[in-house]
């Protein structure tokens, strides 16, 4: 490259002539071109921005904005080599400057493609620490969140895995129930056949010895029916554990004909009025006059209402009274109330009343509730169970007025 001065005779205006060689051209357009784009780059510079320059692949300077460092200073320009052969794509470090602490970052200028030189910025660090402590508290942030996310999913499928443990639990008590129950079935069905027929030779004998062998002195005679009373008592009992066994475990095949309820208590009333009198028990009845039908096997529905008078006359230890009572409730189901002034129950015997395994009577097996639950869930019924300790219990036995699914049938207890 060269400059040539001249000027011509008719002028007084001097020429400049530049001669510049192909590298040189290169050079110089490179550098208007960077020049005008650090020009507009440092317009940034309010924005963290401290210095801006780049240089060729020599080092010449090809452009600059804002107080820059030195390049012969203490601080010089790394290596272009391995930035412009592309080894390293990005370069930086920590530097301190005119009393700021600054973040340098080296970059290859790209141009069409290729590296063309090095580009050097220097930004303040107090902005970018600031960036990278918040963007570093936004992490803590994000790590707790998803910790307790984590904790909380956990915890969400433990108490899930628990419910299906306890339901799996409860699915083997079920099962393990049901077994007795059948078990229980077929040991009644033994017992009654092993055992009835020498209770009934044992009675007849019983009341044979009453009858031919009763002693001539009056001492012994009273002696000798007491005996023969104990002995008759307890062939009375075992026949009531065998028929509770009996009843309990025969087939729950229910025969629904529409039959008036009052018909079904009045007949109660009969059966357990003798009884209750010698008790001191006193029965109220409650019904009006209007027949109420309801689909019912009038046989078992019997023994089901039967069952529940008779809890309730034993739940009364000296005198009290019994109050049955009929009703239609609003969504047109028959209502059959059995309430007694007996010893009522705690809360936790009203959840085990109708349990098979769970009796409070010192004789019998205690199936009379748990069969009576039974037929009227049969019936498709439920039984509704109100109870305070020391003053007495009320069952409500709620009927549908119409047969279940309204068929013609049978159906199953």
């Amino acid at each position: 490259m060269f400059f040539m001065f001249s000027s011509a005779r008719r002028s007084t205006t001097p020429t400049i002539r530049i001669a510049l060689d192909k590298e040189s051209v290169r050079y110089w357009g490179l550098r208007v071109s960077v020049e005008k784009a650090i020009e507009k780059l440092g317009e940034g510079q309010g924005q963290g921005l401290v210095y801006l320059e780049a240089h060729d692949p020599k080092g010449l300077l090809l452009g600059r904005t804002g107080a820059w460092l030195k390049s012969d200073g203490d601080l010089p320009v790394p290596p272009a080599d391995a930035l412009l052969r592309g080894r390293t794509g990005l370069e930086s470090r920590k530097v301190i400057h005119a009393g700021r602490s600054l973040l340098e970052i080296f970059a290859p200028l790209q141009m069409g493609g290729q590296a063309v030189g090095v580009i050097r910025l220097g930004l303040e660090r107090g902005n970018t620490d600031q960036i990278i402590d918040e963007n570093r508290r936004n992490m803590y942030v994000f790590l707790a969140f998803v910790v307790m996310i984590a904790l909380l999913s956990m915890w969400l499928l433990y108490q899930n895995q628990n419910r299906h443990l306890a339901g799996v639990v409860e699915m083997e008590r079920q099962l393990e129930k049901a077994e007795r129950l059948s078990a229980l079935g077929q040991l009644a069905a033994g017992v009654a056949h092993e055992i009835r027929n020498p209770l009934n030779a044992i009675s007849m004998a019983s009341q044979r010895l009453k009858r031919e062998f009763m002693p001539a002195e009056e001492e012994k005679v009273r002696e000798f029916q007491s005996m023969t009373g104990v002995i008759r008592d307890e062939i009375r009992r075992l026949n009531g554990i065998i028929e509770e066994f009996l009843t309990f475990s025969k087939s729950r095949r229910l025969e629904l004909r529409d039959c008036p309820v009052q018909e079904v208590l009045r007949k109660i009333v009969t059966l357990i009025s003798t009884e209750a009198q010698a008790r001191g028990i006193q029965l109220v009845s409650d019904w009006g006059e209007a027949p109420v039908i309801v689909p019912m096997d009038m046989d078992k529905l019997q023994q089901a209402f039967l069952n529940l008078i008779k809890n309730a006359m034993e739940s009364i230890q000296d005198s009290g009274k019994i109050t049955l009572s009929l009703r239609k409730t609003p969504k047109g189901e028959v209502s059959v109330q059995v309430a007694d002034t007996g010893c009522g129950m705690t809360a936790e015997e009203v959840d085990r009343i109708f349990n098979p395994e769970y009796t409070t009577k010192e004789k019998g097996l205690g199936l009379g509730l748990p069969l009576a639950h039974e037929i009227i869930r049969g019936h498709g019924g439920q039984i509704r169970i109100l109870s305070k300790k020391g003053e007495g219990t009320t069952f409500e036995v709620l009927l549908p007025a119409e047969r279940p699914g309204n068929g013609k049938g049978g159906s199953q207890a």
